[in-house]
C-alpha cells in the first residue's frame, strides 16, 4: 500500500504514545505492536519494553531480545526497519528458532521501525501480524514519522508514586516548562542509561543545575544533539 496525505495526518493526529500507536496499527493493518527502549553498545543486554498492545506484542518483544536476532537487532545495527515473514524461506533459513517460535506463538510476520538517529537508534517499535504479511506495508514514509516518536520510549510511571518523584525531582521555577520535552529527554536518558524514571529525571535536573540552564533547556538540548 501507499502512504497518501491523509494516512500521514492521521499518524500525526494522535496525540498520547496509546493512541498514536492505535493509529499505526490501524494505517499497517496490524495485530499488535511493541515499543522496546534499548541501552547504547556500552550498556549491551539494558531494555524495557515501555508499551505492549496485548500479550502477543510482548511475547514477541521478549522472544526477539532471548534469541539476540531477528528485525529488532538488524533495526538496532543499521537505523533501518526490517521484518520476519514465518513463510519466506529466507527468513526460515537465517532465523530459524525465531520463525519456528513466531509460528507458535501464532504470528506470522513481524516488523521493526528505529526510534532514534539511524545512526543511533534507541529502540523499534515492533509491530506483528496474525494473518496477511507485513511485505503488502511501504515502510519508507511512516518509518520517518517513527523514528521522531522519542516520548514512545518513555515508559508509562506506575505506580503513581513514580510520577510524585519523577515531578519534584524535576520542580523548576522556568516559566517555559515544557513537560513534553522533558519526558522525551528522560526516555532517552532511561534508554541509554538503563535507569529508573526518578534517576533519569534527577540526572536531568543535575545537568540543567550545572550548566546553570533549565530543565527544559537541557532537555531540548540532548533531543537537538540525536540529530547532530
Amino acid at each position: 500500500m501507499d502512504f497518501d496525505d491523509t494516512l500521514l495526518r492521521g499518524l500525526g493526529g494522535a496525540v498520547t504514545p496509546q493512541t498514536w500507536i492505535g493509529e499505526c496499527l490501524r494505517v499497517h493493518s496490524a495485530d499488535g505492536a511493541a515499543v522496546v527502549a534499548e541501552g547504547s553498545p556500552d550498556d549491551a543486554g539494558t531494555r524495557a519494553v515501555t508499551y505492549t498492545t496485548d500479550d502477543t506484542a510482548a511475547a514477541v518483544a521478549d522472544l526477539q531480545y532471548a534469541v539476540g536476532i531477528g528485525p529488532h537487532a538488524e533495526s538496532m545495527a543499521d537505523g533501518r526497519p526490517h521484518a520476519a515473514h514465518v513463510h519466506d524461506t529466507r527468513d526460515c533459513d537465517r532465523w530459524m528458532t525465531l520463525v519456528d517460535e513466531l509460528h507458535r506463538l501464532g504470528v506470522v510476520a513481524v516488523r521493526t521501525f528505529p526510534i532514534g538517529p539511524p545512526s543511533r537508534p534507541l529502540g523499534t517499535l515492533q509491530m506483528h501480524w496474525c494473518t496477511g504479511s507485513a511485505s503488502e506495508v511501504d515502510t519508507t514514509a511512516v518509518a520517518v514519522v517513527i523514528s521522531r516518536r522519542l516520548e514512545l520510549l518513555t515508559p508509562r510511571l506506575s505506580p503513581l508514586r513514580d510520577r510524585v518523584v519523577v515531578d519534584a525531582v524535576l520542580d523548576s521555577t522556568d516559566d517555559g516548562f515544557d513537560h513534553g520535552t522533558v519526558n522525551m529527554a528522560i526516555g532517552v536518558l532511561m534508554a541509554r542509561h538503563s535507569l529508573a524514571p526518578s534517576a533519569a529525571a534527577a540526572m536531568l535536573r543535575a545537568d540543567a543545575y550545572s550548566n546553570a540552564d533549565s530543565v527544559t533547556g537541557r532537555a531540548r538540548a540532548l533531543l537537538d544533539a540525536l540529530d547532530e
